[in-house]
């Protein structure tokens, strides 16, 4: 039976906190909407606001320069749109099209030359912030300012495969691409994005691509598409966001949301328990944090408490250096996954609320039962078939209790960036485990204040395992593609940063990416994921949800689970309600 996880002081304190913030807090209870006492002979007015925490401000911009990480779409998904979206339980939805593209309807087809065809036809009342039509043209201006190099914006992969964007009449924008790619029918806003040409189009003519983009409309003036309308924005502290009454989805049912940002997620946690505010989205509560809301509300029915599986926890290797014990021995690899308690590593560090992970699929998911189906590769921990496995490649232990083959000593260095204790307490529960099964294992911190730059460079470097998590989306594991490897001559960018290389799963990858067909797609998925079983090629730790956790006060309805393919609480904002 898992080990119930331990009640922290930090947990005392935040309800002593809580306690205090609302012994001193004035009047009407938090969020059923703000009243004000009208002088006589005025007729009161209730504005409905709901009041959300988040450590996530988007200082970036929004929409083409929005924030990454979990939660990082929440504000283009509040204040702009795109040609679909996807709803709570990952299927894809037309929000600014008529329809999703489908290749049995004929408007997304593939030539006998590859080339790929996608005809995308609008709503006919979408309107801009500033009540201007929505033209396709600002689909198409967006698509350049997206392909301009000099523009500083997260570039996506499949951008490469793009070909180019036509109007063939005001309602319709077809889009061709270079190849086949299976997500050329999605579209949210911060993808092929309308980007408002009316605003923009003479500031990027001018040329001055700077100027162009350090333009206030990506932040504080910001006009876009959404159910929501930025209002007041007070740097570090909060912003507003007031409903748009010619949405074209209808005008949300909620009048004003006031973001409120917090740099200390203790503060934040006080404040809602307080009831100062009404919900905390994705991006900002980790698994302790929540606890300590559950345990708070669970007795009275305050609240609920969500944890969204976001992805897995794992350790990738260090192949470029062939030397390396595991580089090109893949029982070495075995073994190394065998000698780790993944359990009591999710009862320690995750606080039980998560499991051990086989692959990138988590168990209820139809991938992982194909998996299961072709043979899926186990490693339970097992000392014993740890020390066989190395004794078969050639290792056996000196008397110093640590693994040696021809004087060489097993050292596996145990490496990733620290951004809370969190981090330094896995590394360390990690390494001392290999060190009880035989393996000289030294750990590396990267500090979070390093630079971009030095962060991937040391990413790259690891002598041996570096740690992190990896998305259950459809196009993580290109992140292993031979095409992805970081290298000097890259400036160390590229989400293969162990420098695996693989012919066979390349070649299923770049099948993957293009098969049309749903039934196709999902086998060559799931043979991807059994060879990174089959293979180790990396070791999965646990069933990741990282961040990608919600928070919300009884009474507020709307806000629910979600899966990783797109994090953002307020996908359905405009339906939400409060009491």
């Amino acid at each position: 039976m898992p080990r119930r996880p331990r009640l922290r002081t930090a947990t005392l304190f935040l309800l002593g906190c809580a306690l205090a913030i609302a012994a001193c807090t004035p009047g009407a209870p938090g969020g059923s909407g703000s009243t004000s006492n009208p002088s006589v002979g005025q007729r009161a007015t209730t504005t409905k606001t709901i009041r959300i925490g988040t450590r996530k401000e988007p200082l970036t911009g929004i929409a083409l320069f929005a924030g990454g990480g979990v939660g990082g779409i929440e504000p283009a998904i509040l204040y702009h749109a795109g040609l679909t979206i996807y709803d709570d339980q990952g299927e894809l939805h037309p929000h600014i099209a008529q329809k999703v593209p489908s290749v049995a309807d004929g408007d997304w087809t593939v030539d006998a030359d590859g080339r790929m065809e996608v005809t995308w036809r609008l709503k006919p009342n979408v309107k801009w912030h500033d009540a201007t039509p929505l033209s396709t043209a600002d689909f198409i201006f967006g698509t350049q300012v997206l392909r301009d190099e000099e523009i500083p914006v997260p570039r996506p992969r499949w951008l490469r495969l793009l070909d180019e964007g036509t109007s063939p009449d005001p309602g319709t924008l077809r889009v061709t691409w270079r190849q086949p790619y299976i997500l050329a029918n999605a579209s949210g806003p911060v993808d092929l994005a309308p980007v408002p040409r009316h605003l923009l189009g003479d500031l990027y003519a001018a040329g001055d691509k700077n100027a162009f983009a350090n333009s206030p409309y990506w932040t504080q003036s910001f006009v876009g598409l959404g159910p929501y309308k930025l209002g007041e924005w007070v740097l570090g502290s909060r912003q507003e966001a007031n409903a748009f009454d010619e949405y074209f989805l209808g005008r949300p049912k909620i009048d004003r949301i006031e973001w409120r940002f917090f740099n200390d997620i203790n503060v934040m946690v006080a404040n809602l328990l307080a009831g100062e505010l009404d919900v905390v989205t994705v991006g900002s509560l980790r698994g302790e944090d929540l606890l300590t809301v559950k345990r708070a509300w669970d007795p009275t029915g305050g609240g609920t408490t969500v944890i969204n599986p976001l992805g897995i926890r794992l350790m990738y290797y260090q192949y470029r250096n062939q030397a390396l014990p595991w580089a090109s021995d893949v029982l070495v690899r075995q073994a190394m996954v065998h000698a780790l308690d993944r359990q009591t590593l999710v009862e320690t560090l995750q606080y039980g609320l998560t499991q051990p992970a086989d692959i990138l699929a988590p168990p209820d998911d139809p991938i992982y039962k194909l998996v299961e189906q072709r043979g899926l590769a186990r490693y339970p921990y097992d000392l014993t078939r740890a020390d066989q496995l190395l004794n078969q490649a050639g290792w056996a232990k000196g008397q110093d209790g640590v693994y040696q083959r021809g004087g060489q000593q097993f050292a596996v260095e145990v490496r990733t960036v620290v951004v809370s204790p969190d981090n330094d307490r896995e590394l360390l529960a990690i390494s001392d485990q290999w060190k009880t099964a035989g393996f000289f294992s030294p750990i590396y911190r990267i500090v979070n204040e390093a630079s971009p730059a030095d962060k991937d460079e040391g990413r790259a470097k690891t002598e041996g395992v570096f740690v992190l998590p990896l998305e259950n989306s459809p196009e993580s594991l290109g992140d292993y593609h031979s095409s992805q490897i970081a290298t000097e001559a890259t400036r160390w960018r590229g989400n293969n940063r162990g420098g695996f290389s693989n012919p066979t799963y390349d070649r299923l990858y770049d099948e993957y990416i293009s098969a049309l067909d749903a039934q196709r797609r999902s086998g060559l998925m799931a043979d991807l994921q059994k060879l990174t079983a089959d293979e180790v090629v990396y070791i999965p730790l646990a069933y990741d949800f990282g961040p990608f956790t919600a928070a919300w006060r009884k009474g507020v309805r709307g806000p629910g689970p979600l899966k990783p393919i797109q994090q953002a609480n307020t996908w359905n904002v405009q339906t939400w309600e409060i009491d």
